[in-house]
């Protein structure tokens, strides 16, 4: 089920309890069999709700250092050299953010591209500078763990970390489905921290000024789930005091390389950095950019 919340951005396909034919069955008064005893009203506890599903919003803009217009035409070079899409050819950004690679593509005559994220503030600000700058860009509200588009798109990349949120097992599933979202041949740019890399400076202790706002973290690794845990507090000039804890799996590129391959990909290149297509200095470049491909069956 399509659910628009917005004119230019659609709701989450494949939501838990919906269905392809409509809405999933009430479990209110609608839902009750005719003439059936009404039971007692149940409380039910609220799931506290995981990080990433709270904190990618307007506040969290606000901490990111500004990227300047150089940098994304520098990256979305590297994408079109890598990915060799089409001109018509279907591509997702997958967690996309405010789109600023997506809308990029879009300036360069890019026809068929979706910015797949789970932040509907995020996708909103995307859709409207979309719209401001005439840009078509598809935006799309929805999860990973729950992509099912089969064999649909021609290239997609998931770049600035986004993938390691979930458990291990989860991220398995997620690369899985993001293959089979891609048609045989179809290729997969994928970046996210060096593990190799980061575990040299930890744990530490940073701090930075945002826009009207300081950021405070405390950042260690656990060595024996490779998962990054990052506290994170962020205080307002409003007066407004905000307290995140992150955890994100980190990977050494021997790692990601296999759990790509059980995916079903074939890695055809690795690099280290935006401005270095193909080079990889190991535990001295700070990104691991992994360029693979859908393998036939």
């Amino acid at each position: 089920m399509v659910e628009r919340v917005d004119a230019r951005v659609q709701g989450p396909r494949g939501a838990r309890g919906s269905s392809d034919s409509g809405s999933a069955p009430s479990v209110g008064k609608e839902g009750a069999r005719a003439g059936a005893p009404h039971a007692p009203a149940r409380p039910v506890a609220e799931r506290s709700k995981a990080w990433f599903e709270v904190i990618f919003d307007e506040d969290h803009l606000r901490t990111l250092p500004q990227v300047t217009a150089a940098s994304t035409r520098c990256e979305v070079d590297f994408l079109e050299q890598a990915l060799h899409p089409d001109k018509d050819a279907e591509i997702i950004d997958l967690g996309c953010g405010i789109g600023r690679h997506a809308l990029e593509l879009a300036a360069r005559g890019y026809s068929k591209v979706t910015g797949f994220d789970l932040s509907l503030p995020l996708l909103i600000r995307g859709a409207d500078e979309s719209q401001r700058r005439g840009l078509k860009v598809n935006f799309v509200h929805g999860d990973f763990r729950e992509l099912d588009r089969r064999e649909q798109y021609q290239a997609a990349y998931c770049l600035s970390t986004s993938f390691g949120f979930f458990d291990d097992e989860t991220n398995r599933r997620v690369l899985q489905s993001i293959c089979r979202s891609l048609r045989v041949g179809g290729r997969l740019l994928l970046e996210v921290v060096n593990r190799d890399y980061i575990v040299r400076g930890l744990p530490a202790r940073l701090g930075w000024e945002g826009e009207g706002c300081l950021v405070l973290e405390e950042v260690e690794f656990n060595f024996y789930t490779s998962r990054l845990h990052n506290r994170r507090a962020v205080v307002f000039m409003d007066g407004r005091h905000i307290e995140h804890v992150i955890s994100i799996r980190c990977y050494s590129l021997h790692e990601l390389g296999k759990l790509l391959h059980h995916a079903g990909f074939r890695v055809l290149d690795v690099s280290g950095h935006w401005a270095h297509r193909g080079r990889f200095f190991g535990n001295d470049s700070a990104a691991l950019i992994v360029l693979a491909e859908r393998r036939g069956e």
